[in-house]
């Protein structure tokens, strides 16, 4: 089971916790909640922390590189955060985490990292 909650209020960054499966079954969901997100905030920074999900296919992380690009469009800042296990394999695999992870000569794109510095 997949699901997103948000957290964050005013001009703080906002945080998207997923969990569980994020694959081509759930796909467009993080898109949307990114869009809401975004939509009714002025806050720079949003972070999608990956805590708590197990699972991503090559859809999701298409829709990683999507919402990176939509939130620079905006001049907001994308942060990938705590990636674990295969979550963070497929990241390092596929080098979306080198090629999102790369800080941006504005100040808009996307950090990955892990809240612990790892």
């Amino acid at each position: 089971m997949f699901s997103i909650r948000s957290s964050g209020a005013g001009l703080a960054p906002r945080t998207l916790h997923l969990s569980g499966e994020l694959d081509m079954a759930v796909s467009g969901h993080l898109r949307d909640a990114v869009e809401r997100t975004l939509a009714a905030t002025s806050t720079q920074w949003l972070i999608v922390d990956l805590q708590d999900t197990t699972l991503i296919d090559s859809g999701a992380v298409k829709e990683f590189v999507d919402v990176h690009r939509f939130a620079a469009r905006q001049g907001r800042v994308l942060i990938l955060r705590n990636a674990n296990g295969i979550v963070a394999e497929v990241l390092r695999v596929t080098g979306v985490a080198a090629t999102l992870g790369r800080p941006a000569n504005r100040p808009t794109g996307t950090i990955y990292g892990s809240s612990t510095g790892r």
